[in-house]
C-alpha cells in the first residue's frame, strides 16, 4: 500500500514547529507517516526554542519514544488549547522518514570555514548511525539536491548558490556520494531501508542516472533498498519542450500530476524495489502517482497552505472523500480555499470549519487557539491523503470511478490525465 509521508521539522523553523508534537495524537493513521530532517534533529542550526527537549533525543530508545517523551515535557512546559483533548496514551505514527538535511549540512560547512567532499563524506556513517539508534523504517542517502527555496540570506549567499550549483550539476559528485553510502552500507548490519535518490533534468537524464547507480551497486557489491525520485517538486519550473508535455498536460491543475507519474512509470519499468516520491506527493493527482508504481510520496504544502499568512491566507483542502470513502462535494474537490471562503462556500467537510475559523482569528490573542486552528487546517488534508490511498487499495478501477466524480472539472482533468497516462 502507499504511503503518504507529513513533513515536520522538530528542532528547528519557527516558534510552532515542535508543537505539533502536542497534536501527534491526530496523525495516527493507517497510510499517513512522519519525515523529519536530520539537520534539525540534531541541533545543528542554531536553534529556535525547546532546545533542551531536542537534545535529549538520543536518551530515547527510538524516535516514537521521542516524540512521545516530548509530548509530556512540552504539555507540562506550556498550556495545549483548552479546546483540545490531549489523551494521556502514547501516540502510534506508522512509519518514520529521515531525510538528510545536505543542503543545510553544506551551507553550516561553508560558514564555519569552508566545504570540502572529504568533510561532507565524513558525515555519512553517523547519519545512518543516528537514523539505526533511533529506528527510522527508510533514511534517503546522502546527495547534493536542487533547492526550489531558501532560507533568509541564502540568496545573498553568492558562494553558497555557486557552490550548490556546481554539486547539483555535477552527477560524477553525487554518484560519488553514492559509492561511499553503499561501501558504509556493505561494512554495517543496519535494519532501516536506505533509499537512492534518483535526480536528472529531463526523463533521459533521470533514466541514465538510475542506470548509473545499478553499476554503483554492482562494482561496490551491495544494493539500495529503494529509491527517491527527486528535483521535480516544483513543476512549473520545468521546461516544456524538455519534459515532452503534451499541450494537453500543460494546465495547471494537470501538469504535475502527468509529470510525476509518467517520470515514476520509467523508473518503475527498471525496478521492483520501492519508489519514493520527495516532496511532490501532490495529492490532486495522488491516484496517478500510486498507479504509476510509487510506493510513497511527501509534500510540504499542505502545511503550507494551514501557517502561512494567519487567518486573511490560510487555506483549506476541500475534501473529496467522507468517512464512508463516498465522495463528499459537488465542485472544487481537492482544491485549497481560504478559510474564510470556505466558512461561507457551503462545502461539507468532516472537521469544524467555523470553530476553526475562530480558533484562526486568535492570532495575537491566544496563541494556541491559534496553532490549533492551523493544525486542525492540517490534520484534515492528512486525512484526506488517507482516505484517498485506502480508496485506491479497496477500488481496483479507482482511476475509472474517479473519473466520474460529481466535481466536473475534478472529473475532466482526470480524464485528460486517464487518456494520456494509461
Amino acid at each position: 500500500m502507499h504511503k503518504f509521508y507529513l513533513t515536520n521539522n522538530i528542532g528547528g523553523g519557527g516558534t510552532n514547529v515542535s508543537r505539533f508534537v502536542d497534536y501527534s495524537q491526530l496523525f495516527s493513521m493507517g497510510n499517513v507517516g512522519l519525515l523529519l530532517n536530520y539537520y534539525y534533529l540534531t541541533l545543528r542550526c542554531k536553534p529556535a526554542f525547546d532546545t533542551k527537549v531536542v537534545k535529549r533525543i538520543t536518551e530515547s530508545s527510538t524516535i516514537s519514544d521521542f516524540i512521545n517523551w516530548a509530548r509530556e515535557q512540552f504539555k507540562l512546559s506550556r498550556s495545549v488549547w483548552e479546546g483540545f483533548d490531549q489523551t494521556s496514551d502514547n501516540v502510534s505514527i506508522n512509519g518514520f522518514l529521515l531525510d538528510n538535511g545536505c543542503g543545510n549540512l553544506v551551507r553550516n560547512m561553508i560558514n564555519s570555514g569552508g566545504f570540502t567532499e572529504e568533510l561532507m563524506s565524513s558525515e555519512i556513517e553517523p547519519f545512518h548511525d543516528f537514523a539505526e539508534k533511533m529506528s527510522f523504517d527508510i533514511a534517503i542517502a546522502f546527495d547534493y539536491a536542487k533547492k526550489y527555496t531558501y532560507k533568509a540570506g541564502e540568496t545573498l549567499d553568492e558562494e553558497l548558490q555557486e557552490l550548490w550549483d556546481q554539486l547539483t550539476t555535477d552527477k560524477c559528485i553525487n554518484l560519488q556520494l553514492s559509492k561511499l553510502t553503499l561501501e558504509i552500507l556493505k561494512k554495517n548490519d543496519y535494519s532501516h531501508k536506505v533509499y537512492a535518490p534518483i535526480h536528472g533534468y529531463d526523463f533521459n537524464s533521470f533514466v541514465s542516472y538510475f542506470n548509473d547507480i545499478i553499476s554503483a551497486e554492482k562494482q561496490v557489491g551491495k544494493q539500495f533498498d529503494g529509491f527517491a525520485l527527486g528535483g521535480i517538486a516544483s513543476t512549473k519550473d520545468l521546461n516544456n519542450d524538455i519534459w515532452h508535455v503534451p499541450k494537453e498536460a500543460q494546465k495547471k491543475s494537470i501538469k504535475g500530476g502527468w509529470l510525476v507519474s509518467k517520470l515514476t512509470q520509467e523508473i518503475c519499468k527498471r525496478t521492483e524495489k520501492p519508489v519514493h516520491i520527495l516532496g511532490a506527493g501532490n495529492i490532486y493527482t495522488l491516484p496517478f502517482m500510486i498507479n504509476a508504481g510509487a510506493s510513497s510520496s511527501d509534500c510540504h504544502s499542505a502545511w503550507r497552505r494551514s501557517s502561512d499568512g494567519g487567518f486573511e491566507k490560510a487555506k483549506i483542502l476541500i475534501p473529496l472523500l467522507d468517512k464512508d470513502l463516498n465522495f463528499m462535494n459537488d465542485n472544487r474537490s481537492l482544491e485549497y480555499v481560504k478559510v474564510q471562503d470556505a466558512v461561507k462556500g457551503g462545502y461539507n467537510f468532516d472537521v469544524d470549519i467555523d470553530l476553526i475559523s475562530k480558533l484562526y482569528q486568535q492570532q495575537g490573542v491566544d496563541k494556541e487557539a491559534f496553532y490549533c486552528g492551523e493544525i486542525l487546517t492540517f490534520y484534515s488534508a492528512m486525512v484526506q491523503y488517507d482516505r484517498i490511498i485506502r480508496y485506491c487499495e479497496q477500488n481496483p478501477d479507482y482511476i475509472a470511478k474517479l473519473c466520474k466524480t460529481p466535481d466536473a472539472k475534478f472529473s475532466a482533468d482526470y480524464r485528460i490525465l486517464a487518456d494520456l497516462l494509461l
